[in-house]
């Protein structure tokens, strides 16, 4: 059964938010997965009307699931996500907001905002200057050494060899030396750079199947502004999608890569929020510690 069994795709009506409809549908056909459509809207269509507008064939209507809804977006898409255990949310990253001009500095809508705070599976936002580019072909994957890019790598291999895309992962070195889990080897990055990147990289998916290890083809540094050279790294390498760990805080300083990346990027951004692994607690005599 693939990982990816199950995908959510909401929309909300406007034009903005039908962007994601071709990459959710195509994702949908090449994992063999249900493709569970909410629509958000205070006037519900007729469910031929609705599947017509995704351009979905006979097959793929057969594994399409609609839903429609009057209540609120955010808590709806959370409910679908929890109850058809969706693996994965396909969304614009602005909806009708974007589409009504509301907003125009804003890179994120009010629902995908949400979304990518409070969903605990990876989030794939299309960006307000995306342009769809179908099939893909490779996935770079931005390396940190933190426990939210390790999950973000993890779920990217995996997706990755269900799909058959090339994985490359890059670390880039900011232009300060000394910050880091590289810093130590700021002064020689041909040499340790690579070396320790490796270790980094074999550490994030540890649990991938052999299948899953070999989309790795290619583990490199950059040096300079992290969202420049990662954006600058999708052109060099025709990268079809851009997978990145985040912290799940979206405040007026936070996350100021990602959100330079929704600005700028042109290529879906496969969005992983850090999730907190359970500690194990461990009993020895009368004493209890935790791991």
């Amino acid at each position: 059964m693939s990982r990816f069994d199950s995908i959510l795709l909401p929309l909300d009506g406007s034009p903005e938010s039908a962007k994601a409809v071709g990459c959710a549908v195509w994702l949908a056909e090449r994992l063999g997965a249900t493709l569970h459509v909410l629509y958000s809207t205070s006037r519900p269509l007729p469910p031929g009307e609705a599947l017509d507008r995704l351009c979905a064939g006979p097959a793929r209507r057969a594994r399409t699931v609609l839903h429609q809804t009057r209540h609120e977006p955010v808590q709806a898409a959370l409910e679908e996500t929890a109850e058809h255990a969706v693996k994965l949310v396909v969304m614009s990253a602005r909806g009708g907001s974007a589409s009504a001009g509301v907003d125009p500095g804003r890179e994120l809508g009010r629902v995908a905002t949400a979304l990518i705070e409070e969903s605990a599976v990876p989030v794939l936002l299309l960006p307000v200057h995306y342009r769809e580019s179908l099939p893909w072909e490779s996935m770079l994957v931005a390396a940190s050494g933190e426990a939210a890019a390790d999950q973000a790598l993890a779920s990217a291999v995996r997706l990755s060899a269900m799909l058959r895309l090339r994985v490359s992962v890059v670390y880039v070195a900011e232009a300060a030396a000394g910050v880091g889990p590289l810093a130590a080897y700021a002064d020689a990055p041909q040499h340790e750079y690579p070396r320790r990147l490796e270790e980094m990289v074999r550490r994030a998916i540890v649990g991938a199947s052999p299948e899953e290890c070999r989309c790795v083809d290619e583990v490199r540094v950059r040096r300079g502004d992290p969202a420049t050279e990662l954006l600058a790294d999708v052109e060099d390498r025709r990268s079809s999608v851009l997978a990145l760990g985040w912290h799940g805080a979206l405040g007026a300083t936070r996350a100021p890569v990602l959100r330079r990346l929704l600005e700028r990027a042109e290529c879906p951004l496969l969005v992983v929020r850090e999730v907190s692994r359970s500690r194990v607690r461990l009993k020895v005599g009368d004493a209890i510690g935790e791991l």
